[in-house]
Parts: structure tokens; sequence; C-alpha cells
């Protein structure tokens, strides 16, 4: 596990759109009626259509055809059985499952030299790989409600306490966030990282102590705002949205370390779309554009300008103090990534008992 310094990066409320050419000029392909693009339900896939689909379709004359039913992993799959002849032109993922992306070859090289991906260049390499360039970031530490727990939490390890018990609610292994909770163990134990057995021993004892078990993020939000969960894991993001719902929530940097999210977008592998698909994925990252993610959800914008552009109200929300910087926590998703299969079937035999 390395730690490295987590860029004060926001973005701008604006929502300009950037120069779009023509869909013809680009590589002299015809212009499609849509793209189909993976992403995820919910507010997420909501906030798309609103802040990025719209104005793309707008300035395109491209339809964004959203497919919400799959789960990051399930993506890599459909489009990796669709390489003879893609159906998709666009995937949505976090940093955790792109390593699996590349290991299955299924996204396309992006060029920053490419005239249709004009603000690639500026995004800091942290914040992308190679076919793929995250648009959101920040960091994954504990929210809780004070008005139900008598002591607050500080630190992973105290998720593990009787207090707790029935009023924890936590990500499914199939959840973006899901097999974090293996590392998660193993700190909380005082271990490595990537002691797996240190972290399914947690694990184990973690399941009995009845948690709730959400599929997707806006169940643990819900869990938190309805007061059915007192104490759960979530991004520093998304506590806001919590209060912005009528919840009750404060959010603690663990003492072991607040481990980083990033989400972003890459390109279907043999899409017949590419030029356009190039245009979209430059439209995530304008910084003229990425001020949504900040009003919607709290999110820091990955592109270096945009900081300046968002008003000072939302500039707290998504930056980090320099000590928290420093302690801010990159898991090797290389690693988790070659262990997933495992992970998952393992995870499944110790909450079902079996």
């Amino acid at each position: 596990m390395r730690r490295r310094g987590f860029m004060k990066l926001a973005a701008s409320a604006a929502v300009a759109l950037p120069a779009i050419g023509p869909a013809r000029l680009a590589f002299g392909q015809d212009k499609p009626e849509s793209l189909a693009m993976m992403t995820w339900g919910g507010l997420w896939g909501d906030g798309m259509t609103k802040n990025v689909d719209t104005p793309f379709a707008e300035k395109t004359g491209v339809k964004i055809i959203q497919d919400r039913g799959s789960s990051p992993v399930e993506r890599i799959t459909k489009l990796k059985i669709s390489l003879d002849n893609q159906v998709y032109d666009l995937v949505q993922l976090h940093d955790g499952v792109v390593p699996l992306a590349e290991a299955q070859g299924v996204l396309e090289d992006l060029d920053p030299t490419s005239p249709n991906l004009s603000y690639l260049a500026a995004i800091p390499d942290r914040f992308r790989r190679k076919g793929w360039v995250a648009m959101i970031y920040s960091a994954l530490g504990i929210a809780y409600n004070p008005n139900l727990v008598k002591k607050p939490p500080t630190s992973f390890a105290d998720l593990w306490s009787e207090d707790y018990r029935g009023a924890i609610v936590l990500p499914e292994i199939t959840h973006s966030i899901g097999p974090y909770i293996i590392p998660i163990g193993a700190m909380a134990a005082g271990k490595d990282a990537k002691d797996a057995e240190a972290g399914f021993d947690m694990l184990t004892k973690l399941a009995d102590l009845d948690p709730i078990w959400a599929k997707d993020t806006d169940t643990i939000m819900s869990a938190l705002v309805n007061e059915e969960a007192a104490v759960g894991l979530l991004y520093k993001s998304q506590t806001f949205t919590v209060l912005q719902q009528g919840g009750t929530v404060e959010w603690v940097f663990p003492k072991e370390g607040a481990i980083s999210y990033l989400s972003g977008t890459g390109i279907a592998k043999n899409t017949k779309n590419k030029a356009l698909a190039e245009q979209f994925v430059n439209m995530t990252i304008d910084p003229s554009i990425q001020g949504w993610v900040a009003q919607v959800f709290n999110y820091g914008g990955t592109h270096p300008d945009t900081l300046a552009k968002l008003p000072v109200e939302f500039q707290e929300r998504v930056q980090f103090s320099p000590e928290e910087t420093a302690r801010i926590i990159d898991l090797d998703h290389e690693f988790i990534s070659g262990k997933r299969g495992e992970w998952t079937d393992r995870w499944n035999r110790v909450v079902s008992g079996g």
C-alpha cells in the first residue's frame, strides 16, 4: 500500500459547453443516433443525464443511452463478450476495477494528442490510466449519527464495537467498494492492507454483529437518513448529500487513514463511434462542466483549472486539510483486482454463514 498527496481540486459550478465539432468530422465516420454507455443508476445516472448527456446531445445531435443495470464488474464482462461486435461505446468505472478492465483488454487507449480529447493532457497522472480518466474524487471514511451513537468512532477498528450491533451499514461485495472491507479489516487489526487472512478474520467478526449490507451507495445513504443505521462506511463527499436529504450525520477521517476513491470514464474497445466517444469523455473532464459533481454530490473534480471557479462553500467541501492529505491511502487495486473472484466467493461464504 502506498500513500500519496491528494490534490486539492474541485470543479466549476458553471455549465458551459466545450467546443465539439460535427460528428462527421471525426475520422469521417457517419453520425449515429445514439451512443451506449454503461454507468451507475440512481442519483448518479440522473446527474449524468442532466449535466453531461443532455448537453452532449444538444451539441452533437447524438443521444446517450444509459445501461444502468450492471455492476462495474458486469460492465467489464459485457464489454469482453461484445469485443467482436461491440454494442457499447462508453463505460463508467471506479478506480478499483480499472485494472480488471485493462487485464481483459476492453478499453480503448485514450490519446492526449487527439483533437477530441483537448482536456486530457491537463489531468494529473494520478487521476488517469491508459484507457480511463477520472472525473471525480473523494475519500472513504466513517459516517455516524451523533444522536444515535454514544461514543463516536475515531478509527476503522471502532466499527467492530458491540455498541454498533445491528446498526452498521456496509457495502456488499458487489458494490464498487465492497472488496475494500478486506483491507479495512486488516488495517483495523493492525496488519498490512494486503493481509487477506487478517481481513477475512475481521470480516467474520463483523458479520457476527449483524450489519446492514447495502448493494449501492444510495442505499447506504438512505439507511443513514432514515436512521435505520447509526454508523457506516461513506465517502466524505456523500456525507453532505445525507445532510441535504435531511439526515443527521458527521464524517470521521479514520486514524488508519481515509481511502481514496476515484470514478471516471473509458471508451469501449472496438466501439464503432470512437471519435464521438472521445468527445463525450472530454466533456466529463471539462473544467467548466465538472462543477455539477460538487453541486450535486460534493465530489471534487479532477481538472486542475477548476478550483477557482467553484464557490468557496463547495471548495471547502471537496478539499482535505494538509494533514489529511498526507494520510490518504491508495489501495493496491491491481492486487485487489487479481483477488476479486476469490474474495467474492469467500465473502459470500462468510456473510451467508456457509
